[in-house]
């Protein structure tokens, strides 16, 4: 049997900076029976058509080096839909709120890990640690499944950095996805890796480990190997430094993570991997809009984006709008800045913006709050899932945080197969109230499950260990967000 190895990695939302990918390139929305004169009128050239059907939208130049005449120009026809210069999202600096420290939180974290026995989880063998890790006690994950028998149905779609599609823990429930940053119809991660270090990374966790950063190298304590990433080693890890390859780019393994918590809430959902984003972080927000509107149309039940922009756009809204009027229930990351702002998606109305929690249900201090961009929290300190190479990781950020909502929408969608975006944010509404700015409150799949469903069952609450017998009501929970 595969030694099970873990990774700890600090999973920063990836929150995006927004450069001018081209003076002369745009993202124009336009309806079918209008784009062949809108293209003409405004003396357009299409470079790239990103979506054919309801709604057009097309990657676009123009002769004029004049940008801001160009949008100005265009965006005032009444018969365009939306028209932004196209925009190179790139991960800046994970600000000091996010960085992985050996705080309280931390250390219980690496106590927990001592539970590594291998134990049977829906056709697959995963460390007890990913089952019983303490965000599922806080969430009622357990409480909730035995007493509703939700595992959740229908088709999750990631937008994110792609997946190892060869993980035993999640090869059984993909379903196929697209790469857009190549255009070809895959999302592996190891894409945008060489040979070298994809082939050390699969036969174990070598490639993780820089030996110019590891600093720390005690059997059972954190060795920090980056500003952004941090190792867990035990003798059989540290037995494999022998094979080091170097550094892995920034963001690798982040949809594979992501993924792999969707997998933990809801383990009978399919997941849809599409690779927006490379594994440096970097994306374009045109592959972005690309890959909400082929989400919406190939089956996708929930939509789950750990990241974030910090400025409106009408191509990200048009998108994002077709999805929701599709039946698609959308969730995204509050982002990891600490304040009280607005980020999108996550601050377009219907979407379910998600913040973060510490497992005694208060706020990271990372994540941002407030009614204009949060719904609704999710633990996100902490969080063990899934890493490439077939290992396992642990993340902080509402990275974490988002893909929990979006496999709690599953298991409503289940329970409620007809179920439109706004019941399920509903049902997910019966929460654990923790502040105003937090939306409906901290995820409590006990509460929301069994009132969607009307059962009556004797459960541990919380996860204080007590027994109490919980009757569900028809009650909802007040104090919910307001979006713009």
């Amino acid at each position: 049997m595969r030694t099970l190895r873990l990774i700890v990695i600090l999973g920063a939302l990836l929150a995006l900076s927004l450069p001018v990918f081209g003076q002369s390139s745009y993202i124009l929305t336009v309806s079918p029976a209008n784009a062949s004169a809108v293209i003409s009128k405004h003396g357009l050239q299409v470079i790239k058509e990103l979506y054919d059907g309801p709604i057009c939208v097309y990657l676009v130049t123009s002769p004029s080096a004049d940008v801001a005449g160009v949008e100005l120009e265009v965006e005032t026809d009444t018969t365009v839909v939306g028209f932004e210069a196209e925009q190179k999202a790139l991960l800046p600096e994970k600000s000091q709120l996010t960085q992985t420290s050996l705080t309280q939180s931390t250390a219980g974290i690496l106590d927990f890990f001592l539970n590594r026995a291998p134990v049977s989880f829906f056709g697959s063998t995963v460390p007890t640690y990913y089952l019983t890790q303490p965000a599922t006690a806080v969430i009622r994950l357990n409480d909730g499944r035995t007493a509703t028998n939700l595992t959740g149905r229908g088709i999750v779609a990631i937008i994110d950095t792609g997946v190892d599609l060869n993980h035993p823990l999640l090869s059984a429930v993909l379903v196929p996805g697209y790469d857009f940053t190549r255009d070809i119809p895959s999302a592996s991660e190891f894409a945008d890796l060489n040979p070298t270090t994809v082939a050390a990374l699969q036969q174990s966790t070598a490639g993780i480990l820089d030996a110019n950063n590891v600093y720390i190298l005690n059997n059972g304590t954190a060795a920090f190997l980056s500003q952004s990433t941090a190792g867990i080693l035990d003798q059989s890890t540290a037995g494999i430094l022998d094979g080091i390859v170097g550094p892995l780019p920034e963001d690798f393994g982040h949809g594979t993570m992501t993924a792999g918590v969707v997998h933990l809430v809801a383990p009978s959902a399919s997941i849809m991997p599409l690779k927006a984003f490379r594994a440096d972080g970097s994306s374009n927000l045109s592959d972005i809009v690309r890959a909400i509107y082929y989400a919406a149309d190939h089956g996708a039940n929930v939509l789950s984006m750990s990241f974030s922009i910090g400025q409106s756009s009408r191509g990200l809204q048009a998108a994002i709008t077709y999805a929701l009027n599709k039946g698609v229930t959308v969730v995204a990351a509050s982002g990891n800045d600490g304040l009280k702002t607005l980020v999108y998606p996550a601050s377009i109305g219907g979407v379910n913006g998600v913040a973060s929690t510490t497992n005694s249900d208060v706020r990271s201090n990372f994540s941002n709050y407030g009614s204009g961009v949060v719904d609704m929290a999710a633990p996100g300190e902490g969080i063990i899932t899934s890493y490439p190479g077939g290992n396992y990781a642990a993340g902080w950020g509402t990275s974490f945080s988002t893909p929990m909502v979006a496999g709690a929408a599953a298991l409503v969608i289940q329970a409620k197969p007809l179920s439109k975006p706004g019941d399920v944010l509903n049902a997910l509404s019966k929460a654990k109230p923790i502040g105003s700015d937090m939306g409906y409150g901290r995820l409590d799949l006990f509460q929301a499950l069994t009132n969607l469903v009307g059962s009556t069952s004797t459960t541990s609450s919380g996860t204080s260990g007590t027994s109490t017998t919980t009757t569900s009501t028809s009650g909802s929970t007040s104090g919910g967000p307001a979006k713009i």
